[in-house]
């Protein structure tokens, strides 16, 4: 089980990734707001299925945490502090970063792809932390430098105002990981060829995100793999959605909230209507 860090959060996601991407068609307006397109249900009607086995194999993973944590640490040994400070980095401020950055220059320069993309991106990021910080709170999971060698010490409720015990899920991860979806399911929609080298080389990388985190005893290596699978199936909603699919959960999660630039960067908005 010595890599199993690395190959559960690719599994998921890569496993995601082989659905076909369908090409969105950018309107003059989509600048200005998401493309008016509609496509065949891409991954909404299989969101519930992939909660439950995320759960599913998150919960069987709780078992083997203790056991997989030292294997990490034994995988890494004294090598792996530098990477795992820039694992947990890209996990951390990046993918905000990121979105704005693509947003922002898409603007700019008039292109409609690339203002797209970096909307969707900032979407699935700032729904993905929400849910995770809601779950966060909720669980009330101990982390690995507060409860060493037991990963099942949990306080319902107490992650909402402690740190240390707002483990499960991953949030470096999850945002990392609906990042690369959303970029994956872009490029691969324009430029098809490249699908499976780019959707390996983004999943591949950011496997480095759980590992870091892992390894930095900030989570359970379950905590990383329900991070990776909410942060894809958020990035994937977030496509279909601006692809014109409307799945009975992001009917609700994205309809009303809105991303506009304001005189101060960025206003993202949420109306109840």
């Amino acid at each position: 089980m010595r890599f199993v860090i690395f190959v559960i959060p690719l599994l998921v996601s890569t496993a995601l990734t082989s659905i076909p991407a369908q090409a969105p068609v950018i309107s003059p307006d989509s600048a200005l707001g998401d493309t008016n397109t509609q496509s065949r249900p891409e991954f909404g009607r299989n969101t519930r299925a992939m909660v439950l086995a995320t759960v599913g194999i998150a919960g069987a993973m709780v078992l083997f945490d203790a056991r997989l944590s030292v294997e990490v640490q034994r995988v890494g040994g004294d090598d792996m502090s530098t990477p795992s400070t820039v694992g947990s980095f890209v996990g951390g401020p990046v993918p905000l970063a990121l979105g704005a950055t693509l947003y922002a220059t898409g603007r700019l320069s008039g292109d409609g792809f690339v203002t797209q993309t970096g909307r969707e991106v900032l979407r699935a990021v700032v729904v993905s932390g929400a849910i995770t910080a809601l779950v966060k709170g909720a669980v009330g999971r101990a982390r690995p430098f507060a409860s060493p060698g037991d990963p099942d010490v949990f306080t319902p409720w107490h992650g909402f105002t402690n740190a240390s015990v707002a483990s499960f899920p991953s949030g470096h991860t999850s945002a990392a990981f609906a990042t690369a979806t959303v970029l994956s399911r872009e490029l691969n929609a324009a430029q098809p060829g490249t699908r499976w080298l780019v959707s390996s080389l983004l999943f591949g990388s950011l496997s480095l995100v759980g590992f870091s985190r892992v390894y930095q005893h900030q989570h359970w290596p379950s905590d990383v793999v329900a991070g990776a699978a909410l942060g894809t199936i958020t990035g994937y909603e977030v496509v279909a959605h601006a692809r014109g699919d409307r799945s009975p959960i992001d009917r609700h999660l994205f309809s009303h909230m809105s991303i506009a630039p304001s005189s101060g960067g960025l206003a993202v908005q949420w109306s109840r209507r």
